[in-house]
Formats: structure tokens, C-alpha cells, sequence
């Protein structure tokens, strides 16, 4: 575990130390909690997006899709 300082505005500091007292947890406990709660949230985001639809939409022989990707996607030739 790394240690580092933060600052806080005064507001901030006031409802973390209060949630902390409350859970009988420490500051630095609370944020490390507050960080992993918004990186699981981004996570999950990131696998609602659209774009992973896409995946197993495309059937072929076994061509050079892959390596020609450019080729069939922006009619490019190489």
C-alpha cells in the first residue's frame, strides 16, 4: 500500500471523519472504499457501452480480417 496526502475542502473532510466515526472505520479506510466504489462504478460503465454489442456479430471464413481490418472497414486498400 502506497501513502500519499490529500487535501480536502472542509466540507469534504467533515463528512468523511463523520462516516468514518459512524462505520468505526478510519479516513483513510473510508476513502480507500469511496475510490474502489468509483472505479467498480466506471467498470461497469464502461461494460454497458454499446460498442461491445458488436462482439460475435461477424461470421467469415477465416480470412485476413484481422490483420486487413482497415481494408474492410474503411474500404482502404494496403
Amino acid at each position: 500500500m502506497r501513502q500519499t496526502n490529500i487535501s480536502l475542502e472542509e466540507w469534504q473532510y467533515h463528512h468523511v471523519k463523520e462516516l468514518a466515526e459512524r462505520e468505526g472505520k478510519s479516513i483513510s479506510q473510508i476513502i480507500r472504499e469511496l475510490i474502489d466504489a468509483l472505479f467498480e462504478l466506471r467498470e461497469g460503465e464502461i461494460e454497458k457501452d454499446p460498442i461491445f454489442e458488436i462482439i460475435g456479430m461477424g461470421r467469415g471464413e477465416g480470412s485476413g480480417v484481422a490483420r486487413e481490418h482497415d481494408k474492410f472497414l474503411y474500404r482502404k486498400s494496403q
